[in-house]
């Protein structure tokens, strides 16, 4: 009883994954769009994975190892019939195999990840799509789609740096803002500067990738001083998935601190990877 029981979950487990696909079984593969609801717990909708537990009751009702440790063993939670729980290794076998494309694929990422473990890569994606700050752009794409956007379609200037180097900026009043680009990884920084200054790493997931601290200082001199100004900070770098929306504590510049006709401020950004 408890074979044909797993068989029939299995086949159902089956028609849904296999469903809209005109019969192409040449891979196990399936868009990470596609509603795979019998691969799902019936309790908490939260995506199957090992280990799966089915009441030996005349439907085969199946529930999640979580909601499993929450429920009463000697009886069904859905028809109330009498029993107990066995565990469901051919269908743990279809939910270990069943893999989809990771929903950001539009945005570059073609990574196939076991279904059940789909939302903890989405919340680690490098490619999770951030937004333009712009006004009235609507424009959203991974990190380096969004470098390329805001490059070439709202004259960011572009700066290439390398980690643990100091990189000297000059930032007059008419352009405040820069895009920092690692040669190291091609991880992007965004310089938003106006009397306040501010970085962060352009990215939807601080769990994407590395943490990162920065160091930034900038000179200046009054007129009449004898000594050049300065102010500095150190931070940990945060993260934003829009331009300009990181909460950040600023580097305040003086009005003092500024140079020329051009209000230049002069700064030196210096961003390092920590180590894990």
């Amino acid at each position: 009883m408890e074979k044909l029981e797993q068989q029939s979950t299995v086949k159902k487990a089956s028609e849904a994954k296999w469903a809209g696909s005109r019969g192409d079984r040449r891979s196990h593969r399936t868009s990470g769009s596609r509603r795979v609801t019998k691969l799902h717990c019936p309790r908490c909708n939260h995506p199957f994975k090992p280990p799966i537990y089915q009441f030996l009751c005349d439907a085969g009702h199946l529930a999640c190892s979580n909601c499993h440790g929450r429920l009463p063993k000697d009886k069904c939670y859905a028809c109330g019939h009498d029993g107990a729980y066995r565990r469901n290794t051919t269908l743990e076998d279809v939910v270990g195999w069943h893999s989809v494309l990771c929903p950001n694929g539009a945005y570059g990422c073609q990574a196939y990840v076991p279904y059940h473990e789909c939302g903890d890569h989405q919340r680690e994606c490098p490619c999770a799509p951030c937004g333009c700050s712009e006004p009235g752009c609507s424009f959203v794409g991974s990190p380096l789609m969004l470098r390329d956007h805001i490059r070439d379609a709202h004259g960011w200037p572009v700066d290439k740096i390398h980690y643990g180097n100091p990189q000297d900026l000059c930032l007059p009043e008419s352009q405040r803002r820069r895009l920092l680009v690692a040669e190291e990884d091609g991880r992007v920084f965004l310089v938003v500067a106006c009397h306040e200054i501010s970085l962060a790493c352009l990215r939807a997931n601080a769990a994407a990738g590395p943490q990162y601290t920065c160091r930034m200082w900038a000179m200046g001199k009054a007129a009449g001083a004898a000594s050049a100004l300065s102010v500095m900070m150190k931070m940990e770098v945060p993260c934003c998935r829009v331009p300009g929306k990181a909460a950040v504590v600023p580097l305040v510049v003086h009005r003092k601190m500024l140079h020329g006709a051009s209000l230049e401020i002069h700064l030196s950004v210096r961003i390092e990877e920590v180590q894990a």
